[in-house]
């Protein structure tokens, strides 16, 4: 088992690291002060030791036990069902009825759909690729027997309401379908009908509050998006708080940070330890630490796209992708809710932010992610134009 260790990649291994130890102490740092930040630190502690126990696991895991029809439904039913006991037995936090407590344990269920989705998909673009001679309404994809279990999971978790993570999954979602081969023409309308859609947005909110006569205490969900288009008028104060805030704490640090455990604005933050972690570490460390942090961040993408790019297997090909999208939709929808250019959705930073089922999670496609690599090292040199001995390793 530990001779695979001699293949580990590093350019994956090593930010990992970095990221999920600088979580400990930005999550302890963030609640320093209160009741709770011994136990935060306890917690996510405990997380990132299950986390790297898990991605070891999965480092020396068989991929192939992953793509059997009747686990990947399964996984999807047992998601559902978590959603659905989030949904009509939880009580509701902050909102949204998207957790489900087990006594101190907290578990999301829409953090792991994030990851399920990618499996199901991935191996199923594999199996049945896009048929370039049917038509969009004819294509195997788009049968109810596929979208049916993923359509109903996305669903429930826009209902939540839970649109940062729907949206996540929602983009892994895209994103595998445009590596599998769909026609370019049909990317490029769904893309710019989404354009259309984000630079209109706040006329398309001034006319639905007209017609429904909506306002930030009826709606949670058109609360957030106001406090977005302008969080400085009245109406929209309680709802874009953090965000204002946000703006503070980023100001305050400027480049170098006043200094772990310094923040003053940290505790006008209501969810300093997750949502908002990274207006902390701004403001304690400074916008230099936040850049290393983001490049780090990315170099972890980068390399997936990279290992990506290189693979013979399609099924391993839409794998790194789609965690590569995970990753970089996770940190752009959290950075940009707290900088302002995207909605507050309440998703975390990948490896900062606290929150065990969004580090599981992450830690999972990690393993998955060391795993490929390792994988792919171990194949021999083989021509492109050979097709018959690439197949022989797929």
């Amino acid at each position: 088992m530990f001779k695979k260790l001699r293949k580990l990649d590093y350019w994956i291994a090593v930010p990992y690291a970095i990221l999920s130890m600088l979580g400990i102490v930005m999550v302890f740092s963030a609640t320093q002060g209160t009741s709770t930040a011994l136990s935060n630190f306890i917690k996510q502690a405990i997380f990132v030791v299950l986390g790297l126990t898990g991605a070891f696991f999965l480092y020396h895991f068989n991929l192939k036990a992953l793509r059997q029809k009747k686990l990947l439904r399964m996984t999807m039913l047992i998601i559902i069902g978590a959603l659905l006991v989030a949904k009509f037995i939880m009580p509701a936090v902050n909102g949204a009825n998207g957790w489900i407590s087990l006594g101190p344990i907290t578990l999301q269920p829409a953090e792991f759909l994030k990851l399920a989705i990618i499996l199901y998909f991935a191996d199923f673009f594999d199996k049945v690729p896009w048929q370039m001679h049917l038509r969009i309404r004819n294509q195997p994809l788009f049968q109810f027997h596929v979208l049916g279990l993923p359509g109903i999971a996305l669903v429930l978790v826009f209902i939540m309401p839970d649109n940062g993570n729907g949206l996540i999954t929602f983009v892994i979602w895209f994103v595998l379908f445009m590596s599998s081969g769909v026609r370019r023409w049909f990317i490029a309308a769904v893309a710019a009908l989404g354009g259309l859609g984000f630079g209109f947005l706040q006329t398309i909110l001034r006319i639905v509050n007209q017609v429904f006569g909506l306002n930030g205490s009826q709606h949670y969900t058109f609360a957030r998006l106001t406090s977005f288009v302008d969080p400085w008028q009245p109406g929209a104060a309680d709802a874009s708080r953090q965000l204002l805030y946000g703006y503070y704490a980023i100001a305050h640090g400027g480049f170098l940070g006043v200094g772990l455990g310094n923040s003053l604005i940290k505790p006008y933050l209501p969810e300093s330890n997750t949502d908002f972690i990274m207006a902390v570490m701004t403001e304690e460390l400074g916008a230099v630490t936040t850049t290393i942090v983001l490049l780090l961040l990315l170099i972890l993408i980068g390399r997936m796209v990279i290992l990506g790019i290189r693979q013979r297997s399609q099924y391993y090909r839409l794998l790194l992708f789609g965690i590569a999208a995970l990753l970089f939709i996770q940190a752009l929808v959290n950075l940009g809710g707290v900088v302002g250019v995207l909605p507050i959705t309440g998703v975390v930073f990948p490896f900062i932010s606290g929150g065990g089922s969004s580090y599981i999670v992450f830690s999972a496609a990690i393993g998955l992610t060391l795993n490929i690599a390792a994988t792919q090292k171990k194949l021999p040199d083989i021509h492109p134009a050979d097709t018959l001995a690439r197949k022989d390793y797929q």
